[in-house]
């Protein structure tokens, strides 16, 4: 398996929108960045600090020790914020279908990864580790097993993505994970943009359904409503607000989009189940 591989320095980056193949981008601080084709799936693993990593459905904030996996369809940038140390794959669906035949692992019905936001287990950070030294130290050993290991592994971190597709309408398990794609799209523009389409009509064109059937759908997958999902995105972004500025609670309300504070309060502990005075208070008596 013949790999690129690229480094990402701080304030610098790759362009990969022009070339073919398989590549691997090592990245390093603030300001590295990457830019992959829309024809080619990605995989984005952050093994310190953070990565924004924009496609399709927004803005992803990928944590430390956390990836994602994002289709083909559209371009996908990548920034590194302070402390960033990332690994990325474009791995062209050829390719994809090489690996997994050089390690024996079976692809299976649908696709193979979700685009969500996901912990890395411990059997993925080595994987991705490996390919990491190999990227470093510019040795190329076996780059089809190591890859190989990097999407099983991948694959077995989205364990609770099973649940989904378990509750997923269709007859067979490849409807059914396409059915989870497809509204994994809206949910993803829910948490990446809670102030900007989310309103029905865009939620449900995103996942390609009629409205009464992506509110069921969604509802049966998530076990949540869209707009409860707007709301406690929302309430995550006030929380994280009031535990790190010294905004007045009724600034946090309208940066998180409430006119009313009093409908802010009464949301926030639906969702909390403490004011927000009383969350402010705790975290400091904590302290």
């Amino acid at each position: 398996m013949d790999v690129e591989f690229w480094r990402a320095g701080q304030g610098g980056g790759i362009d990969l929108t022009g070339v073919e193949g398989v590549h691997c981008v090592r990245g390093f601080g603030r300001g590295s960045h990457a830019l992959v084709a829309a024809a080619s799936p990605s995989l984005w693993c952050v093994l310190r600090g953070s990565v924004e990593v924009r496609g399709a459905d927004g803005a992803f904030r990928v944590p430390r020790r956390h990836f994602l996996a994002l289709p083909a369809g559209a371009a996908v940038r990548a920034l590194g914020r302070d402390g960033a140390d990332w690994v990325a794959l474009a791995l062209p669906p050829p390719a994809v279908a090489a690996i997994l035949r050089s390690v024996g692992v079976r692809r299976g019905p649908g696709p193979l990864l979700f685009s969500s936001v996901l912990p890395m287990d411990r059997a993925l950070l080595r994987a991705v580790a490996a390919v990491a030294r190999a990227a470093g130290d510019g040795q190329r050993p076996a780059m089809d097993i190591l890859l190989g290991s990097v999407l099983q592994a991948a694959r077995d971190a989205q364990a609770p993505s099973r649940d989904w597709v378990a509750r997923a309408s269709g007859r067979t398990e490849g409807h059914r994970r396409q059915t989870v794609q497809r509204l994994l799209s809206a949910h993803s523009r829910i948490l990446n943009s809670p102030f900007e389409g989310s309103d029905l009509d865009s939620l449900a064109a995103a996942a390609r359904y009629s409205k009464s059937h992506f509110l069921r759908s969604f509802r049966d997958v998530f076990g949540i409503t869209p707009h409860d999902l707007v709301i406690q995105t929302r309430m995550e972004l006030a929380k994280d607000l009031i535990a790190n500025s010294d905004l007045a609670i009724s600034e946090v309300a309208a940066s998180v989009g409430y006119e009313s504070r009093f409908a802010f309060a009464r949301s926030f502990k639906k969702c909390v189940g403490l004011t927000a005075t009383r969350f402010r208070q705790d975290l400091a008596d904590a302290a």
